[in-house]
């Protein structure tokens, strides 16, 4: 019963961002709150920063879920405990509402870099006291008992794992979801299928704690994968990169699944890799990989055929341009592609 009950918040929020993305789009549009689509002949003007909408939304379904819930209850017999938020659930809103809002201060302040990347560390933090592990395997080398003491000390292992492993798993999850973009639909259609498979595994392993509030969260994203994916009439902007992220990283470790979302990650961890050589290749050779004025180059060279020429292979997306000699498009099908690969395997080597 609890996976049909799981369609009830996916639906809502779905059906929700589909009525109110259209009017939001009209409205940034009017506003002027857009940004160059660069992969197109001419380089429209698309709306962006939609990625706000979808937090109301979502959070919209999830706040009526316990009503909705009780209602369903007086027809069909469903455990009492689904419709009330708990901790579990309550924390994990808590976390992605502060990654959203960062999000959408990044968008209007255009913060550094590595304001990016550390400041999100904190936020994690109402998540550290609902982890609980007895034991963490890390492969090839066994267990490590986490009830075990530091040093003679009262702080144990897992008080070390909550306070410094939680929060950075977090913010690197976030991190890889914000850099593994720049097509249109790349982002939120990438971030679906990992949702998805976070989902399809938790309901393998008979784990439904965060399951409400995470199929909300995908009923939007997929809601505003229509507007977003080729050619995109809206963008997510940052507070929609780390409203992704952040549930994704959350999900993971809410779950304990930490090297089942580290399997399926695989795509944006080379995805970031391959950004690190770049940065090392920039201080080598600045005269092959940076343009006048110093600035390294962000985007690829579009062809009059629509497909498109990047300058190196140096960024996952644009690895299928280079091969394949393909457009916008056909690249993001391919990416796809491979993270679905890595999905599903790793769903058969984790279950």
């Amino acid at each position: 019963m609890l996976i049909e009950i799981l369609v009830i918040p996916f639906v809502i929020s779905l059906f929700l961002s589909f009525y109110v993305l259209p009017k939001a789009i009209q409205n940034l549009h009017s506003k002027g709150q857009l940004s160059k689509d660069m992969y197109k002949i001419g380089q429209p003007q698309i709306p962006t920063n939609l990625g706000v909408v979808l937090v109301f939304t979502s959070f919209i379904a999830i706040a009526i879920m316990p009503l909705i819930l009780r209602l369903y209850s007086q027809f069909f017999e469903i455990d009492d405990n689904l419709v009330v938020l708990d901790n579990f659930q309550l924390s994990f809103l808590i976390v992605v509402i502060i990654y959203a809002l960062y999000g959408l201060v990044d968008d209007n302040l255009e913060l550094d870099r590595l304001g990016k990347l550390f400041i999100p560390i904190i936020f994690t933090f109402p998540l550290i006291p609902l982890i609980s592990l007895k034991q963490f395997s890390i492969p090839y080398l066994g267990y490590i008992n986490m009830e075990d003491s530091l040093l003679n000390t009262n702080i144990t292992n897992l008080d070390i794992f909550r306070i410094i492993i939680v929060p950075v798993y977090v913010m690197v999850v976030s991190n890889l979801v914000n850099m593994h973009s720049g097509y249109n639909g790349q982002q939120s259609g990438l971030s679906a299928i990992i949702i998805m498979a976070l989902i399809y595994k938790s309901i393998l392993d008979q784990k439904y704690d965060i399951l409400l509030p995470v199929s909300a969260i995908l009923g939007s994203i997929v809601a505003f994968l229509y507007f977003n994916f080729y050619p995109a009439k809206a963008f997510e902007g940052n507070v929609g990169s780390m409203f992704f992220g952040s549930t994704i990283g959350c999900f993971i470790v809410l779950q304990n699944y930490w090297w089942f979302g580290f399997f399926i990650l695989v795509p944006h961890t080379i995805n970031f890799l391959l950004w690190l050589i770049w940065l090392v290749l920039m201080r080598k050779e600045p005269e092959k990989y940076l343009e006048k004025g110093g600035k390294h180059k962000k985007f690829a060279d579009l062809k009059p055929d629509g497909t498109i020429q990047p300058p190196n292979l140096l960024t996952l997306k644009w690895m299928p341009n280079v091969f394949f000699k393909s457009n916008e498009k056909q690249a993001v099908l391919a990416l796809y592609l491979f993270t679905i690969s890595f999905s599903l395997l790793g769903i058969f080597i984790f279950t």
